[in-house]
């Protein structure tokens, strides 16, 4: 049984839950998950995801994602770091993006800047939590440093 609509694409992950954010549905406030997330209501607020988040063509997050895949067919303002970035058609990120990989299908949108690293991972901002013993509630999506080669790196 499918939970997503023509348009979603649903993703795959070693985690069989999902939470969802349901179409209706308006939330104010970070969401720190170790499982999939799905939002097709309105979101406002920063996402850290230890696997995946996909937003639905009904879907609006007003914040920023750090999370392993990141598949947006609603609307995103606000910047990401993921290892993989897919905008699906109608589907538009205003921000920077910091990725591994991006896509962007035929009628997607992108408004703003992106940074793709072709050979190291994006450090998922929820790992870099549960490594330092940090209060979940107090930690910033993600930041960059210098490398020791001169490039950006997590």
């Amino acid at each position: 049984m499918a939970i997503f609509a023509n348009n979603d694409k649903q993703i795959s992950g070693n985690s069989g839950n999902t939470s969802i954010i349901a179409q209706g549905t308006k939330i104010k406030g970070d969401v720190i998950s170790e499982c999939n997330l799905h939002v097709d209501g309105t979101l406002e607020g920063n996402i850290i995801a230890k696997t995946n988040v996909a937003i639905g063509k009904n879907g609006s997050v007003n914040g920023s994602i750090n999370s392993e895949h990141l598949v947006v067919s609603g609307k995103l303002m606000g910047n990401c770091e993921c290892n993989i970035v897919e905008i699906l058609p109608q589907g538009r990120i205003d921000g920077s993006i910091t990725a591994k990989e991006l896509i962007i299908e035929k009628t997607g949108e992108f408004v703003g800047q992106s940074v793709v690293y072709k050979n190291n991972e994006c450090t998922n901002g929820f790992d870099k939590i549960n490594k330092m013993g940090l209060d979940k509630s107090k930690v910033a999506p993600f930041s960059l440093k210098k490398s020791e080669d001169g490039g950006e790196s997590k």
